[in-house]
């Protein structure tokens, strides 16, 4: 949805400010360096909903770049019949630049995690996003030379055989760019969110349907110098109906499998609650009964109970104040809010744990710097197991293993001023 929506907008922007664009690329360039800087630097927390969506969701996930990029790609091979070619063809190369620039954004907000990961060994990403990181280096030194090469004043001064030689590197790159995306939203399908199933369908069908067309166009081209390209792109046009498929057979067995174990522990947690209803059923069956007999054996001696009444308060006093010690022994926690912080993947993550009871009742996220999505997919793991087992051993979520790791060690911080 959002990626259909960008490439709409895109489309749109250029085919009314295309002559605008045409005139003085410098200001749109600008534009996108500016929008590149506040993306890099957007708060994580406290921003406009607007805003939010639009840095976070679109300029920081390379969604903006992945779509211009789309468009520069489709410009030479679109039917003529289709409205939009010609705002496209005549504009691809401030598409191509305007993509670079914001490309910058992207690989400055994942590439910290990212390639820490893949350069110096920081932190711990799945192999899926191993693989990515991995193809968006490769991706960027091709990026490089083609940008520079898309300046009007840096082609006038090429020869045009050998602009064209270098430009048709391109080919290479949108086909690094699907593996890319593919690689990405894979690990989010393995990791049992199946919606995004439906984004990569819609890449793959982009990608495919470019390959379906350049290979036709070739068909129909006797130039000697097209034929040269047609290993690549037919590679090009084949790989992301392979990988699709690959995709489908792949991740479905893997969210069925999530879903499953999703099933099994819920019908073992209501396993354990009847069965505890069943033993509380008992033990207050079983109460009733002695409660009856002790009225009997209360109404034959009651001179003897009121007599004793002094010597069981003394003793009902003794075993409070020794159930008190017991509870504090065991680890009780005082009634409150307490704060705790802890080391993260990006920095710290600070939490709030609410206690009530002497049991811990809500546990909140303060403050992190953590990558939004993986840091939601260690959240909404473990906090609900830490609340239902009452303690912080819990295991770590799969791709985010220090920030699951995080949150643990800031709520055992907080639970440490609770003892207090």
């Amino acid at each position: 949805m959002i990626l259909t929506l960008t490439l709409l907008c895109s489309l749109a922007f250029f085919h009314f400010f295309g002559k605008a664009v045409k005139k003085k690329p410098a200001v749109l360039y600008g534009i996108c360096i500016l929008l590149s800087l506040v993306s890099i630097f957007y708060p994580r927390e406290g921003g406009l909903p607007f805003l939010d969506f639009f840095f976070k969701k679109i300029m920081q996930r390379g969604i903006l770049a992945g779509s211009l990029f789309i468009l520069v790609m489709l410009a030479p091979v679109l039917p003529k019949s289709f409205s939009g070619r010609k705002t496209i063809y005549l504009l691809r190369g401030e598409m191509a630049i305007c993509a670079s620039l914001i490309t910058l954004a992207h690989n400055l907000a994942f590439g910290g995690k990212y390639f820490g990961a893949l350069f110096l060994g920081q932190g711990h990403i799945s192999l899926m996003e191993l693989h990515a990181a991995i193809v968006s280096c490769l991706m960027i030194l091709l990026l490089i030379p083609l940008t520079i090469t898309s300046f009007q004043t840096v082609r006038r001064k090429m020869q045009a055989k050998t602009w064209k030689r270098l430009q048709n590197w391109s080919y290479l790159f949108y086909l690094l760019l699907y593996l890319h995306i593919f690689f990405i939203y894979q690990g989010a399908l393995i990791r049992g969110k199946g919606e995004y199933f439906f984004t990569l369908m819609l890449y793959s069908f982009i990608f495919g349907f470019y390959g379906f067309l350049r290979i036709r166009q070739y068909r129909v081209q006797k130039e000697s110098r097209e034929k040269k390209a047609v290993p690549l792109l037919r590679i090009g046009g084949i790989l992301p109906i392979v990988c699709l498929f690959l995709s489908v057979f792949y991740s479905a067995g893997k969210y069925r499998a999530a879903l499953e174990a999703n099933v099994d522990k819920i019908r073992a947690q209501e396993t354990v609650a009847e069965s505890k209803e069943s033993a509380d059923n008992a033990a207050e069956n079983k109460g009733s009964v002695e409660s009856i007999g002790n009225g009997e054996e209360k109404s034959d001696s009651a001179l003897e109970a009121s007599g004793d009444k002094a010597s069981a308060n003394s003793t009902a006093a003794s075993s409070d104040s020794k159930a008190v010690d017991a509870n504090s022994a065991s680890g009780t926690y005082k009634d409150g809010e307490y704060f705790g912080k802890a080391s993260a993947y990006n920095g710290n993550v600070e939490v709030k744990v609410t206690i009530s009871g002497g049991k811990m009742t809500a546990i909140d996220i303060v403050k992190t710097k953590d990558d939004e999505e993986y840091f939601f997919d260690a959240q909404k793991k473990v906090i609900p197991e830490i609340l239902e087992k009452q303690s912080t051993d819990v295991d770590a979520v799969a791709g985010a293993t220090t920030s699951s790791e995080g949150i643990a060690h800031a709520v055992e911080k907080a639970l440490e001023q609770a003892k207090q």
